[in-house]
């Protein structure tokens, strides 16, 4: 009985000691900026985005991202979104970012303009709730729920984003 329970404590002091060890070689990127292609979200369909980390405080931090997009086809999806021909999509938003490590909680609102042509402008506001990742690497990585109002409809919407962090030094 002995055998296995010094066995049994072996095996879970290495486990521990590797699980410490891999949390010790992550190093948190140094970029404040990201670039990054979201399929859903504030964008509807997709958008291709930038990001900026204004304010970092410990473990607090806020980022502003704008983003557009180009639908050439009247689309409707899911039943729920109907775009029409030639509509640009310009997503903004504002979010906190709580979290250490690589791992990061989310939660923003702001807006997507949608623009066909000069005379044609829509406002949708939009909210986020996600969970955002930053590799050593620098890959960036983000789903989020990002539930709009749109003609005083509530829809119920997810985002998947990935990208790359980098800095401008």
């Amino acid at each position: 009985m002995y055998k296995y329970t010094c066995s049994i404590s072996v095996f879970i002091w290495l486990l521990l000691s590797a699980a410490s060890a891999l949390q010790d070689k992550y190093r948190e990127p140094q970029g404040t900026n990201n670039w990054f292609i979201e399929f859903g979200g504030s964008g509807l369909f997709y958008s291709l985005n930038y990001e900026k980390l204004l304010y970092k405080y410990e473990k607090y931090g806020m980022v502003g991202r704008i983003g557009a997009a180009y639908n050439p086809s009247a689309q409707i999806l899911l039943n729920k979104i109907t775009l029409g021909d030639n509509t640009f999509i310009f997503p903004f938003t504002t979010s906190f970012v709580y979290g250490g490590g690589k791992e990061r909680l989310e939660a923003g609102m702001g807006f997507s303009l949608l623009s066909q042509g000069i005379s044609q402008r829509e406002l949708i506001y939009t909210a986020v709730l996600g969970l955002r990742v930053v590799e050593t690497n620098k890959v960036y990585f983000r789903i989020s729920y990002s539930p709009f109002l749109r003609n005083g409809e509530y829809t119920h919407w997810y985002g998947v984003s990935l990208g790359r962090n980098f800095s401008t030094k």
